[in-house]
C-alpha cells in the first residue's frame, strides 16, 4: 500500500510540468519579424530578409540581412523611423540567440501567453522609464505594479495590453534553452506606445520559469 501511494505521489509531481520525455526543440516565430524572408532558420548569417527604411538624406536604405542592420548607425536612419530600426534589431538579436539556443530538457511556459497570466509576468517586462522607475519594479509582478492592466486583445502567441499610460502588445518571438541550465526560456518582444503622448519603441526581454509553483524570471540579455 505505501509503494502505491509512492508511485502516485510521484506520477502527480511529473503531471505538474509542462515537459515531455522528449527534449523542446527551439523555436522561432517568423510571423513576428516583418520583412524576414528566410522561414526554416538554419544560420544566422544565411537568414535574408527585405525590408526598407528612409535614409537620414531621404533615400531607401534597404536591408537584405541582419549584417546590414547591425552596420546602420543611429543618425543614419530618419528620427521617425528610428522605432522600426529599435524594432528590427531586436528581431535580430532574438534571431542570433535562436539559432544558438540548446534543446530544453524542461518547460513550464505553456501558459506565458495566456491572457490571465500576463499580469504574473515580472513588472519590469515593461518599458523602460528611468532607473528609479526600473528599481521600484524588481521583485513585483506586472499585475501589483500596474494601477490598469486591461487585456484588449489575444491571439497565438501575442497579448495586447493597454495600461493607464501605454498600449503594450507582448509576442512570444524565440523559445529555447538561452543559458544552458536545461530549462526553456522565452524571447518576448513588447511593442509599446504612449496613450496621450508622442512616444514608441520595443523591448526585449528573456523571461523563464524554473518550476510547477515558480514564478516568472526575467533574465539577463548576453
Amino acid at each position: 500500500m505505501k509503494w502505491i501511494m509512492v508511485f502516485c505521489m510521484v506520477g502527480l509531481l511529473l503531471s505538474c510540468t509542462d515537459s515531455s520525455a522528449e527534449d523542446f526543440k527551439p523555436q522561432f516565430y517568423p510571423d513576428y519579424f516583418t520583412g524576414l524572408e528566410t522561414k526554416n532558420i538554419t544560420s544566422y548569417k544565411k537568414a535574408v530578409i527585405d525590408y526598407n527604411l528612409t535614409s537620414s538624406d531621404g533615400k531607401t536604405a534597404h536591408f537584405r540581412s541582419c549584417m546590414d542592420v547591425e552596420a546602420m548607425k543611429d543618425d543614419s536612419i530618419v528620427a521617425s523611423e528610428y522605432y522600426l530600426l529599435t524594432m528590427l534589431r531586436l528581431n535580430c538579436q532574438a534571431l542570433k540567440a535562436f539559432t544558438h539556443a540548446m534543446d530544453s530538457k524542461k518547460s513550464y511556459l505553456k501558459n506565458i501567453m495566456k491572457g490571465k497570466h500576463i499580469g504574473d509576468l515580472p513588472a519590469t517586462a515593461y518599458p523602460y522609464v528611468n532607473d528609479y522607475d526600473r528599481k521600484k519594479r524588481e521583485n513585483k509582478k506586472l499585475k501589483n505594479y500596474q494601477k490598469k492592466l486591461n487585456i484588449k486583445h489575444i491571439d497565438d502567441g501575442s497579448i495586447e495590453v493597454e495600461t493607464s499610460t501605454d498600449k503594450l502588445i507582448y509576442q512570444v518571438v524565440a523559445r529555447g534553452d538561452f543559458n544552458g541550465d536545461g530549462i526553456e526560456d522565452a524571447l518576448i518582444r513588447i511593442d509599446w506606445h504612449v496613450i496621450d503622448a508622442f512616444g514608441k519603441g520595443s523591448k526585449l526581454v528573456l523571461l523563464t520559469k524554473r518550476s510547477p509553483t515558480a514564478g516568472y524570471q526575467e533574465l539577463r540579455m548576453k
